[in-house]
């Protein structure tokens, strides 16, 4: 992660104005100056606590300090195009529903760099700005109307949302001597390399040029509860087209599982009652490509069922609307022909690329942004909403 000073500024070792710092306490930093960060944590009041990856300002020493952040820019392989005169807005509503205090001109062809960018309501996306705060206020962060944007690139980024340890292994921090151990402060962001799904609720990272703790080690285990997400893994542009019965009438075609002694059949629901009293509304066919797609183990059915009832639940609150399924189970090898990420929650049974008749992905993955919280994955294309199951806060964009 670098960061470049955009002005002339003061690097402080308190995020106070520079007149209330004794000399000593502060060092001039020149317009233009680059620097590798290994992370940085949003204090307020317009400045950044950053801690740099070597000691090369000041006393040749000191590694943290505060920065003023309308006076730096975050540098991101993240391209947002701006194609047609614009508004950027502070919510995703008409123009005419905002004041002037609200909205900001953008001219075609303005580009900019984002740290991040997230589906948002009514046809927008949901923008933090890398290299420029706008406005009276100095904002990054600010909704673009899709039609008026093009972005390109991604960028994977933790945020610890809980004071936290990050571990050696995915166990009690107990456990660990202090070596295997390392003390992350809530708000403070992190860029990955990758991530993936590990034991006892936890997840694995491999940070982006963050080396931590006595070992400076870049691999670490966090508590998933303690941290977010967000951004889309390299190559994960899955392209699948809503499945369709193969047997419309009748119990369709048997299957059987493994750990399983009964019959299932593709037409038949995988849940038979749901908690609203209604017959189950998803079958054994939708999740199993009409059994071209067999579970591996007992453990992706039981998966399949838990994703199952959040589908349920979600139907309920669009009002009973028809739900399109585009994929859901995938062994490796279709995993990897249609374009999904390596370690895909669809492996596992317990994800699902759906639509909802009559609703914009974007609507449906603002509407369900809040209510699946950190139980598990969200993310949308123009196309279809994706949800899993992970059991941690996770959310992306596909970009198309």
């Amino acid at each position: 992660m670098r960061i470049k000073a955009i002005s002339d500024t003061l690097f402080k070792r308190q995020p106070k104005l520079s007149r209330d710092l004794a000399d000593s306490e502060k060092v001039f930093v020149k317009n233009g100056s680059i620097f590798d960060i290994e992370f940085y944590v949003d204090v307020g009041d317009n400045h950044w606590r950053i801690e740099l990856l070597a000691p090369t300002v000041g006393d040749q020493k000191t590694t943290s300090w505060y920065v003023y952040t309308p006076d730096v820019e975050l540098l991101s392989s993240i391209i947002l195009k701006v194609v047609s005169d614009t508004l950027f807005k502070s919510e995703p509503k008409l123009s005419t529903q905002l004041n002037d205090s609200q909205k900001i001109f953008v001219p075609n062809q303005t580009e900019y760099e984002l740290a991040s960018y997230l589906p948002a309501a009514n046809n927008h996306t949901k923008v933090a700005i890398a290299n420029a705060f706008l406005g009276p206020e100095n904002r990054n962060t600010w909704y673009a109307y899709n039609p008026d944007v093009r972005i390109q690139g991604t960028r994977l980024e933790l945020k610890v949302v809980s004071d936290t340890l990050f571990k050696t292994a995915p166990v009690l921090s107990s456990q660990l001597p202090a070596a295997d151990k390392v003390f992350a402060k809530n708000g403070t962001v992190f860029e990955l390399n990758s991530y993936s799904d590990a034991d006892r609720n936890h997840v694995k990272v491999a940070l982006e040029g963050a080396f931590l703790g006595p070992k400076n080690l870049t691999t670490w285990y966090a508590y998933a509860p303690d941290v977010e997400i967000s951004g889309n893994t390299p190559g994960n542009a899955p392209k699948e087209p809503q499945t369709q019965p193969a047997n419309p009438s009748g119990p369709g075609k048997a299957l059987r599982f493994p750990g399983f002694d009964g019959v299932y059949y593709t037409n038949n629901p995988i849940i038979w009652r749901t908690d609203y009293g209604e017959r189950g509304n998803f079958t054994w066919g939708e999740a199993t490509h009409y059994g071209t797609r067999i579970p591996v183990s007992s453990s992706v059915v039981y998966r399949i069922i838990r994703i199952c009832q959040a589908l349920e639940e979600i139907r309920y609150r669009f009002g009973g609307r028809p739900m399109g399924i585009n994929s859901w189970y995938r062994p490796p090898a279709i995993n990897s022909a249609i374009g999904g990420a390596t370690n895909s929650r669809h492996l596992y049974g317990d994800a699902v690329d759906f639509v909802v008749s009559g609703y914009h992905p974007y609507d449906v993955y603002a509407a369900l942004n809040s209510w699946w919280g950190s139980k598990g994955g969200l993310a949308s294309s123009s196309v279809f909403t994706h949800i899993d199951a992970r059991g941690y806060r996770a959310r992306w964009s596909y970009g198309y």
